[in-house]
This record gives structure tokens, C-alpha cells and sequence, in this order.
């Protein structure tokens, strides 16, 4: 159960999907069974006794950016800009309400219809204005050589939209094919409600012994490195569901998949919580780096005192570290991101040593 029901949203989401299903937001079978056309990975979920569109029944109509903005509008009470009539009922976990498109190979957006999977994640700025934000780490992860999906940032009648291409989707030819993948919550048993590491969800340990047993020989290094960069930058909402694991089909080891939901926390703006109060981001990290859970007390040696606790030799490990810190700091200098988010960074990369 755990499993699938990490392949729904949270929040405001998962209550808009209950409701447009016409089932309970814990209904986790029932919701599936109307939003399980398009999942995460490489699963697709119909109701008992159908099986899932053939490919030929495939078809993606194309959107105008009107079209396009009428579902952001909507995202309230339609999640991801769904067409239940016309079998577009996809579903993808996270908090922030989405857009999920497909898009031709001359950009054209498109809407998948008749059990198609989509191919682009269109993330729109709401409440919370975290688009030019994300778009900066994104960047400055590619730019220290983190695996990181494809971006665009768009303005969509008058928004500010990040565009994010789908790491599990392959496109050869203008087919596309789905591949698997698992987060870090599916991966180790967890329910998507203790994705933080405080509220019984997994350790980096965790992570790490996952990829050692199963992955390639240098992936703990390479999740050492990701855990670097996200202190780095100031990123506390890396909890377990942000790190996924991708399966191959002709490929029995398992691998990082590209890192997303890369957004500077320490960088936002306070916004208010229920009783109208003005309250800054959260600085608890998801999981905990060496013990330490304030993201604006992590340092060098905590960082190295992590990977060495997976098993990692310390040479290695502060090698990693530093390697990464040395990037991050070189690279963010000249960089096309956001001036604010760039010297909140630049004050955390000094902090941290």
C-alpha cells in the first residue's frame, strides 16, 4: 500500500483529485483507479478488468499557452490539467500543484489523450514565487555536473512557470517509452506522510546502503555529492521523496536519477501561515547531515563525518565534499540566475567552509 500510495499528491492536490474522483482523499486504490493513467516510473493503473491503452490508441492534441493558462487556473479543482472524459487522468506526488504536457519535437505543447504518457512537468508560481529560484539551483547543479532534467522558464498569462522535461520518459523518434522509478520512500517501505527523516522516514544511510547494494560502485560518492551541493545552497527540503532511483529494463543495477526539486529554502520569502502570521522557510532539513538538523549549521566536517558513516573511506569523502563546495563556488560566479537566491548561496557557501 505504502507503494502506491506515494505515487499520489499531498495537500490541496490529493484533496481536489478525491474530490473531482468522487472518493476519499485516503481511498488510495480509488484514486488510482481514476488517476493512475499517467503515474511516476513506468506504471500505468486501470480499473479491474481493462488493461492499459494500446499505443495506437496514443493522441496528443495541441495546446495554445491560453489554453495552457486556463488549466493553471484551474489547478484547484482540476489537478494537472486532467481530462478524465477523454482518459487524460494522470497523477504525480508533491505538494505544488502541476501541469503535465507533452510537447513536439518543435516545441509545441501538447495535452496526451487516450492513456499516452506525458513528457514535460509545468510547475507554476502560486503563493509561493520558487520558479526563478528552482531554475537557478537547476542550473547550478548542471553547471558543478549534477544530472539534472532538461528547464524552461515560461511566463503563461502573466505567471511564471518552470517547465521540467520528465527524466523517466524517453523520446526516440517521437515515441515515447516510460521507464520505472522508485523514490526514496517507495524504495525503502515508507508511506509518503514520513518522508522526513524526523517524522520516521529513511536516513541518508539508507539511501546509501540502497545504492551500494544495488547500484553501481560510485553512486554513494555520487549521493555524497548531491548532499553536498543541497548544503550548499541551502536546500532543507531535500527529504526522501526528492531522491529517486531509476530501473532500466535491460540493466539489473539501479541508478541516482536526475536531481530535481532543487530550490534554495534559505533563499524564499516568509509567507504566512494559518493565523495570517509572517513566518520565514524552514531551515530543519529533511534528513539529517552527520547528526545535525539545522540546515544553517552544517559544515564541512559534517558533511565528510556523513559519507564516511556510509562506509566511505575519509579521503574519499572529503575529496567529494570538497570537490563539490570548490564547484559550486566557482560555477555560480557569471551564472544566468537569480541575483538574490545567488548571494544567499554565496553567504551559506562561506558559512559552511
Amino acid at each position: 500500500m505504502d507503494f502506491f500510495s506515494n505515487l499520489l499528491p499531498e495537500g490541496p492536490v490529493l484533496f481536489a483529485m478525491a474530490a473531482l474522483a468522487g472518493v476519499s482523499p485516503v481511498d488510495i486504490y480509488g484514486l488510482l483507479t481514476r488517476f493512475g493513467s499517467d503515474c511516476a516510473g513506468a506504471l500505468v493503473i486501470v480499473p479491474e478488468g481493462t488493461v492499459p491503452a494500446p499505443r495506437s490508441d496514443w493522441e496528443y492534441v495541441t495546446l495554445t499557452l491560453d489554453d495552457i493558462a486556463r488549466d493553471i487556473d484551474k489547478l484547484t479543482t482540476v489537478p494537472f490539467g486532467a481530462d478524465v472524459d477523454q482518459g487524460w487522468s494522470p497523477s504525480l506526488a508533491g505538494y505544488q500543484g502541476k501541469v503535465l504536457l507533452g510537447r513536439l519535437a518543435d516545441g509545441t505543447w501538447t495535452r496526451p489523450l487516450h492513456g499516452a504518457p506525458s513528457t514535460w512537468v509545468l510547475k507554476p508560481d502560486r503563493v509561493n514565487r520558487i520558479a526563478d529560484n528552482e531554475a537557478t539551483c537547476l542550473r547550478l547543479a548542471a553547471a558543478c555536473g549534477i544530472a539534472v532534467p532538461d528547464i524552461e522558464l515560461l511566463t503563461v498569462g502573466g505567471v511564471k512557470v518552470l517547465a521540467i522535461a520528465r527524466y523517466d520518459r524517453v523520446v526516440t523518434d517521437g515515441s515515447v517509452s516510460r521507464i520505472h522509478q522508485e523514490d526514496g520512500c517507495q524504495a525503502d517501505g515508507k508511506p509518503p506522510m514520513r518522508k522526513y527523516e524526523d517524522e520516521g522516514g529513511p536516513h541518508l544511510v539508507t539511501l546509501a546502503e540502497l545504492l551500494r547494494n544495488f547500484g553501481a560502485l560510485e553512486s554513494p560518492e555520487e549521493l555524497l555529492g548531491r548532499v553536498t551541493f543541497n548544503v550548499a545552497i541551502g536546500n532543507a527540503d531535500a527529504h526522501a521523496k526528492n531522491f529517486s532511483i531509476l530501473h532500466h529494463p535491460v540493466d539489473p543495477t539501479v541508478e541516482l536519477a536526475p536531481a530535481y526539486d532543487l530550490i534554495s529554502t534559505i533563499a524564499l520569502e516568509p509567507r504566512p501561515n494559518a493565523a495570517g502570521q509572517m513566518v520565514p522557510a524552514r531551515t530543519r532539513m529533511g534528513q539529517r547531515v552527520d547528526g545535525v538538523l539545522e540546515i544553517t549549521e552544517v559544515t564541512r566536517a559534517n558533511l565528510v563525518a556523513e559519507g564516511t558513516c556510509w562506509g566511505l573511506g575519509a579521503k574519499t569523502a572529503t575529496r567529494i565534499v570538497d570537490e563539490m563546495l570548490d564547484r559550486v563556488h566557482q560555477e555560480m560566479h557569471g551564472l544566468d540566475g537569480d541575483a538574490t537566491v545567488l548571494a544567499v548561496i554565496q553567504g551559506q557557501l562561506e558559512r559552511v567552509g
